[in-house]
């Protein structure tokens, strides 16, 4: 079979492959369908060392035929093929979950391959589709500048192709591309639009209106990447650098804060809120939530539990989560005294040769500095700022065995201050520094 000289005449409108080098071993995604099949059959003429991937989601019988489709094909242009299973929920959403198993079906088989690159048979057709369908969730500009040629190592070098060319390549080829019953059912919005929505608007339009929304596609993504380099030069948690922002750009910088999946409007808006200080916090899908403190965002995990306690010698350094205490002596007083939040000294000799960093107890009093009496040591956590979900697991110093206060018992509430007993006094010889930073 002379593959080159049959799909030569769609060869010159692949996209995005210059960079691949002949040889170069690729997995393509392929599902027996016309555009997986031609994709397959133009990548080989590109010389690529191809392995033909078939997801086979479990959604439902006859996907026998649909493997025998694919090896029959990469049989013919010399190219490899596996199979992966993935098991789908029906119950729900099913397109997205099939998708999202689909594309992690094929990571896996690209890292198993050696390939870095994956490509994908998605056409200018199913460009147009996924505009509309973005346009009906009510998307942003990201959703409806449609699929990136090129995200990651997922690569769509059919965007310029439509999808009559991909069955008329695999009718060159004599190849009979296999047919999915799921795309005849119109329960599936997609199918629906590409059924009977497209098709009555071009109608009604009087247009070819793939084309239409596959160049509206390529304006917006091009808006899209722009919006999206200048929201990576800020940084989100610095609150009020983010509440003075334009509009656009600060929702632009808290979904890439808060990742994938893509944050709703209303999830961004209260972001956006809590950064003016209109409210104190912002619940997120997944258990998530952002708070503020001391003018930064945070974004607390879902049921963090605290860290383990960690040992510190005194003078040494402990993680203790994503932060790090380190501790180190001096001889003379300090020239500046820091604010006891993130660095603090104390008298070496009342707080011994060693300590431990550990979260704070429920109930815990301590004896703040330069306050009188005791103070509950959430209470210090609270008056320092410290958003609430965060306060089981912030650091607290806490005495040794041969300390001069009772072993275990908080010496430095970290963000707050340290206790009184181990003050520096006019009788201190040795200056115990403790400071924190991110781990």
């Amino acid at each position: 079979m002379n593959v080159a000289g049959a799909v030569a005449p769609w060869l010159a409108r692949v996209e995005h492959l210059d960079d691949v080098g002949a040889g170069t071993r690729v997995v393509v995604g392929c599902s027996g369908g016309a555009d997986s099949l031609a994709l397959l059959a133009l990548a080989r003429a590109r010389g690529l060392d191809v392995v033909a991937v078939y997801v086979d989601h479990g959604l439902r019988s006859g996907t026998t035929h649909d493997v025998a489709v694919v090896r029959a094909a990469a049989a013919a242009v010399g190219a490899d093929v596996r199979v992966a299973a993935v098991a789908i929920d029906a119950r729900a959403n099913v397109e997205a979950r099939a998708r999202d198993a689909r594309y992690a079906a094929l990571e896996s088989a690209a890292d198993d391959a050696g390939a870095a690159t994956i490509l994908v048979a998605h056409t200018r057709d199913d460009q147009a589709e996924t505009v509309l369908l973005a346009l009906l969730r009510g998307s942003g500009t990201t959703g409806l500048a449609g699929m990136p040629a090129v995200r990651g190592r997922i690569r769509r070098p059919l965007l310029g192709l439509r999808r009559a060319d991909t069955h008329e390549l695999c009718a060159r080829l004599g190849w009979a591309p296999a047919a999915d019953p799921m795309n005849e059912d119109l329960r599936h919005r997609r199918v629906w639009l590409r059924r009977e929505v497209i098709p009555q608007l071009e109608r009604g339009a009087r247009r070819d209106l793939v084309e239409v929304l596959a160049r509206q596609a390529a304006v917006l993504r091009a808006d899209d990447d722009l919006l999206g380099e200048l929201a990576a030069a800020h940084d989100p948690c610095d609150a009020d650098a983010l509440a003075a922002l334009p509009p656009a750009l600060a929702s632009r910088v808290v979904r890439n804060w808060l990742g994938s999946p893509p944050a709703s409007a209303a999830t961004v808006a209260a972001v956006l809120a809590v950064a003016r200080g209109e409210r104190r916090a912002a619940e997120m899908p997944g258990g998530r939530r952002v708070e503020r403190a001391r003018a930064r965002l945070h974004l607390v995990e879902a049921d963090a539990a605290p860290p383990d306690p960690a040992p510190l010698r005194l003078p040494g350094r402990a993680a203790f989560g994503a932060v790090a205490v380190e501790a180190w002596i001096e001889h003379a007083p300090p020239v500046a005294w820091p604010d006891g939040r993130e660095c603090a000294v104390v008298d070496a000799e009342r707080v011994g040769a060693t300590a431990s960093v550990r979260a704070a107890v429920a109930g815990e009093r301590f004896r703040p500095l330069g306050r009188g009496g005791s103070k509950l040591v959430r209470d210090a956590l609270v008056e320092a700022g410290v958003p609430a979900a965060r306060r089981a697991a912030s650091p607290v110093v806490s005495a040794g065995a041969d300390a001069a206060v009772p072993a275990d018992s908080a010496l430095w509430v970290v963000g707050y201050r340290v206790d009184d007993r181990v003050r520096v006094t006019t009788h201190t010889r040795r200056y115990l520094w403790l400071s924190v930073e991110p781990f």
